[in-house]
């Protein structure tokens, strides 16, 4: 039995108020991402200093005192806000030790109010978000009804909200699912590559 990731994409259908939350979130946690990049930025042409995920994250707790705001958004969302930003500068240091041709990551960008999709993701935690039949529990939100397409099987490991320009609400569910190797075959197989010898 081996364990792999598979993400379901579903049709959320949330009422006025949770709208208002999604975007509240997304708001949030574009904040926080726009924030601490202009942060990092500032203190490596200062002081040639890297501000890490941890050194972030504990600057994260101290602003949340400050702008009592932040505290209305989910909490996993916004840690993973700077998860994303520290993932987007490995990416770019890793890519500036190839040659240029094959380098394929840009130095972290800020996000912009009008791009034409957002989204936020949320953590798996002590049954925070649960799936009963059509209707997807999630933190801050509760229960919210989506169009289901297909049965979602294994661990619920996390989960993507995304609202388009259009105003659709979306989540990508990602889940742990276990796989069933085949059994090893004894059987030879021929494969015929059509090769004509003159």
């Amino acid at each position: 039995m081996t364990l792999r990731q598979k993400a379901y994409q579903v049709t959320l259908e949330p009422t006025s108020s949770q709208k208002l939350q999604i975007d509240k979130t997304i708001g949030c946690t574009r904040f926080v991402f726009n924030r601490f990049l202009s942060r990092r930025k500032e203190a490596y042409s200062s002081e040639q200093k890297t501000l890490n995920y941890h050194a972030c994250s504990a600057e994260l707790t101290l602003l949340k005192k400050e702008l009592e705001w932040l505290k209305e958004a989910d909490k996993f969302a916004l840690q993973n806000a700077l998860k994303d930003l520290e993932q987007g500068y490995q990416n770019f240091f890793r890519d500036c030790k190839k040659p240029k041709k094959q380098r394929h990551f840009s130095s972290p960008r800020f996000k912009k109010k009008h791009d034409s999709k957002h989204s936020y993701r949320t953590n798996r935690t002590n049954g925070n978000i649960q799936i009963v039949e059509n209707q997807l529990k999630l933190p801050k939100l509760g229960w919210m009804k989506f169009r289901k397409s297909q049965e979602l099987e294994g661990r619920i490991l996390s989960v993507t909200i995304s609202r388009s320009s259009t105003g659709k609400y979306t989540a990508s569910i990602q889940c742990e699912v276990e796989i069933t190797p085949l059994p090893p075959s004894s059987e030879v197989v021929g494969i015929d590559l059509g090769l004509k010898m003159w």
